[in-house]
C-alpha cells in the first residue's frame, strides 16, 4: 500500500477522532443543562463513537501479526455498533418520550459484545470484520432514519431523519467500495483511504440535526409548561372568583362583569332568601346550604348561559342580564319562584324577595345596584306584611 495513503489515512482518522471527541464533550455538557433521556443516549453514542475511533486509530499503528490487533478490532466493532444503536435509541426516545427500550440495556450490551468478539476473532481477514461492521451500522442507521421520517414528532424531526439517513447511506456505500479487499484487492476508489474526512463531516451534520430537534423538543417542553401554567392560573382564578358552595361567581368578578355589560345595558337583579336564618335555626345549616344550592341551580336554569350569576354572601344573590328588559326578567323570576315553592329532598320550600333595576347603556353600576337593593327590601317588607295579615286572619278564625 502506498505509504502516502497510510499517512493520509491516519491524519484523516485523527481529524475524525478529534471531531467526535469534541462532540462527545459538547453533548455531555449539554446533558447537564437539559436533562432529557434522548440527549443522554446521544451523548453516550458520541462517547461510544470516540472509543471506537481510539481503538481503530491504535490498530492503524499495528502490523500483522500482532497480539493486540484482533482485540482492538473487537473493541472497534462493539463501540461502532453501540454508536448506531444509541443514536437510534435517542431518536426513539425523542419521538416517543417516556417509552421504555424494546430491549433491556444489559441484553443489548451482551449481544453487541458477543457479536463483536465472534466477528473480530473469527473473520478470516480484517476486511471481513470491517465490511460486516459497516453493513450492520449502515442498515441500523438507515432503518432508523426511515422510521423517524415516517413518524416524526414535529416538523423539525425530519432533519434528524435526514441526518441519520446521510450517515447510514455513507456506511452502506463503503460496503461495495471495500468489497475487493475480501479477495486481496484494493478499494475501488482512492478516497477510501482517507474516508474518515467524510465520516467527520457526516457526523458533524448529524450532530447539527440533533441540535435542531433538541431545540424543538425544548421549545415544545416550554410551550407545554406554559400551557400547564396558564391552566393552573385559570384553575386558581376560578377558585378565587367562585363561591365554594354554589360555584356561582363571587364579589371579586363583579367589576369585571359590570364592565362587560356597561356598553349595552343590563337588568340588575338582587335576590334574597326569605327567613333564611329561621331555616338554619329550625332545620340546621346542612338544610340551609341545600336551600342555597336549590336557589343557585334554579337561577342557572331560569337565566341565560351568558348572564352573570353571583352569590354575594349569606343568602344574597345578584344577576346581571345583559340586554334583558324588566318584564322578561320578572317572567324568569316567576319560573324560579314556582320551582322553589315546593320542597325538594330534604330541603323545605324556599321563598325569595327580588329587586329589579335597569342599568342603561353607559349608566352607573353603583346606582343600579342601590336601586335593585332598595326594591328588594321593599318587596321583602311587603311580603312580611302580607305574612302578618295572613297569620292574623288565620288566628282570628280559630274557635274561642
Amino acid at each position: 500500500m502506498n505509504p502516502e495513503y497510510i499517512l493520509l489515512g491516519r491524519w484523516s482518522l485523527g481529524v475524525q477522532l478529534v471531531t467526535v471527541t469534541l462532540l462527545a464533550a459538547f453533548f455531555a455538557a449539554l446533558l447537564r443543562s437539559a436533562h432529557l433521556e434522548a440527549i443522554r443516549l446521544w451523548a453516550a453514542a458520541w462517547i461510544a463513537d470516540a472509543l471506537a475511533l481510539v481503538s481503530i486509530f491504535f490498530a492503524s499503528f499495528l502490523t500483522q501479526p500482532s497480539f493486540f490487533l484482533r482485540p482492538a478490532i473487537c473493541v472497534f466493532i462493539a463501540f461502532k455498533i453501540a454508536y448506531a444503536l444509541l443514536l437510534i435509541g435517542g431518536a426513539r426516545n425523542h419521538l416517543r418520550p417516556g417509552t421504555s427500550a424494546p430491549l433491556q440495556p444489559r441484553w443489548a450490551a451482551l449481544i453487541v459484545v458477543v457479536w463483536s468478539l465472534a466477528l473480530g476473532f473469527s473473520a478470516p481477514a480484517l476486511a471481513w470484520a470491517q465490511i460486516a461492521t459497516y453493513l450492520v451500522v449502515g442498515v441500523v442507521l438507515t432503518a432508523g432514519a426511515m422510521w423517524v421520517l415516517r413518524w416524526r414528532r414535529f416538523p423539525r424531526s425530519r432533519w434528524l431523519g435526514f441526518g441519520l439517513l446521510a450517515e447510514g447511506l455513507l456506511f452502506l456505500h463503503y460496503v461495495p467500495m471495500l468489497a475487493p479487499r475480501l479477495w486481496g484487492g484494493d478499494a475501488l476508489a482512492a478516497y477510501m483511504y482517507y474516508s474518515s474526512f467524510f465520516d467527520a463531516g457526516a457526523e458533524l451534520l448529524l450532530a447539527l440535526t440533533i441540535l435542531v430537534v433538541v431545540e424543538g423538543s425544548s421549545s415544545e417542553h416550554l410551550e407545554h409548561l406554559n400551557r400547564e401554567l396558564m391552566a393552573s392560573q385559570d384553575r386558581l382564578r376560578q377558585l378565587v372568583d367562585l363561591d365554594p358552595l354554589t360555584s356561582l361567581s363571587n364579589r371579586r368578578r363583579l367589576r369585571e362583569e359590570f364592565d362587560r355589560v356597561k356598553a349595552v345595558g343590563a337588568a340588575v337583579i338582587f335576590l334574597d332568601v326569605d327567613n333564611f336564618k329561621g331555616i338554619n335555626d329550625r332545620f340546621g345549616h346542612i338544610i340551609g346550604d341545600a336551600c342555597l344550592l336549590r336557589v343557585a341551580a334554579g337561577l342557572t336554569r331560569a337565566f341565560r348561559t351568558d348572564d352573570a350569576l353571583f352569590r354575594l354572601g349569606g343568602d344574597e344573590f345578584l344577576i346581571l342580564a345583559a340586554g334583558l328588559d324588566p318584564e322578561a326578567a320578572h317572567a324568569r323570576l316567576s319560573r324560579l319562584r314556582e320551582a322553589l315553592a315546593s320542597g325538594e329532598g330534604d330541603a323545605p320550600p324556599c321563598r325569595v324577595s327580588v329587586g329589579v333595576a335597569v342599568l342603561a347603556p353607559g349608566g352607573e353600576p353603583e346606582a343600579a345596584l342601590r336601586e335593585a337593593d332598595e326594591r328588594m327590601y321593599v318587596e321583602k317588607r311587603r311580603q312580611r306584611g302580607e305574612d302578618v295579615v295572613r297569620h292574623s286572619a288565620a288566628f282570628s278564625q280559630l274557635p274561642r
